[in-house]
């Protein structure tokens, strides 16, 4: 912990590239490579509501700088970070807050009237110019060289990437104003406001009326994001409220849609054996693809449901104990080819 509080201060006395250099634990020369020709590998991957999302990926050098650049903003935007924020935020153990989906849930749980919006393309939104400023601005106070050097770095083909480790968390600084603009007019208005990366929540007893609706849409366009109206929804108290998957009409919970999925591939695995499974439900090209990823993910889908409804919940134990059934006999099958 105290490298990393060090390494953010000596971050912000940066004055040019060999100060950069130096800290990042890379040479000038490869400094400069990276700055000028970053290695990325772009692929595309199956959106949920149809579609695809292309990936930048940065390989090499290009991933290990932006390692060593995610910890030390990683480190300093936990100290900034507003209370109703909790999309890619570290841990912290001297306050002990928690930011997830489900602390991100909580607020909202029981309110009468529910809206929730989503910003549309959120990173690829997020130009190099905006990130350039950031590191200009007085978060960073860097000069042109430094500021600019370090948006290269973060960027890829002149905006921030899905897929780089620093993306998340410059996000998070970029959002930081109209951040505080919305909590000043949440509380103003009787709001309750929460943001996990582009997802945006707002709820309350009293009904949320259209001109509140603008002026929301209003301070997020000026802060320069553009909302996703094909996503955008209002939902009282008698109808399904969900924020970032989670239904909040009484208590946290998982959408029942979802766990009867999570039973639906582990019937299907069973019934029809795991390759045929993961060319049914993980959208892959042919069959015999991706099984491990397509167990991971089936893993993270269970583990969304020890962390809603807790450890001793019937749905996860069983879930749970299937998975390592599957598991293990994937594992013996595995064995025998060799």
């Amino acid at each position: 912990m105290i490298r990393i509080v060090n390494k953010r201060y000596h971050f912000l006395k940066i004055k040019n590239a060999s100060d950069l250099s130096k800290l990042l634990f890379v040479s000038f020369e490869n400094l400069q490579i990276e700055i000028n020709q970053p290695t990325y590998k772009t692929f595309e991957i199956s959106k949920k509501s149809g579609g695809k999302r292309i990936i930048h990926q940065p390989l090499d050098n290009t991933l290990r700088i932006q390692n060593e650049l995610l910890s030390i903003f990683q480190n300093y935007y936990t100290k900034i970070k507003p209370n109703h924020v909790h999309g890619f935020v570290s841990y912290s153990k001297k306050d002990g807050k928690k930011s997830n989906i489900l602390e991100n849930a909580k607020p909202h749980v029981g309110k009468k009237h529910l809206l929730n919006i989503d910003l549309k393309n959120f990173f690829p939104s997020i130009t190099a110019k905006k990130v350039k400023q950031l590191f200009e601005s007085d978060f960073f106070k860097f000069n042109t060289n430094i500021a600019t050097s370090l948006a290269l770095l973060t960027t890829f083909e002149g905006k921030l990437t899905i897929g780089s480790p620093t993306s998340p968390v410059i996000s998070n600084f970029i959002c930081y104003p109209m951040d505080i603009i919305l909590a000043e007019f949440c509380k103003k208005n009787n709001l309750t406001f929460t943001r996990y990366a582009d997802d945006l929540s707002f709820s309350s007893y009293d009904y949320i009326k259209n001109d509140t609706l603008l002026d929301i849409i209003n301070i997020i366009t000026e802060n320069g994001f553009d909302v996703n109206y094909k996503k955008l929804r209002f939902a009282n108290s008698n109808a399904k409220q969900t924020v970032t998957g989670i239904t909040v009409n009484q208590k946290p919970n998982v959408d029942r849609t979802f766990l009867k999925k999570i039973r639906a591939i582990l019937y299907d695995i069973n019934q029809n054996g795991l390759e045929m499974a993961a060319f049914k439900h993980y959208s892959i090209s042919k069959k015999g693809e991706n099984t491990l990823s397509f167990l991971n993910v089936l893993e993270g889908y269970i583990l969304f449901v020890r962390q809603i409804r807790g450890v001793n919940d019937t749905y996860y134990q069983c879930f749970n104990n299937k998975l390592k059934e599957i598991r293990l006999k994937n594992l013996e099958i595995e064995n025998k080819k060799i």
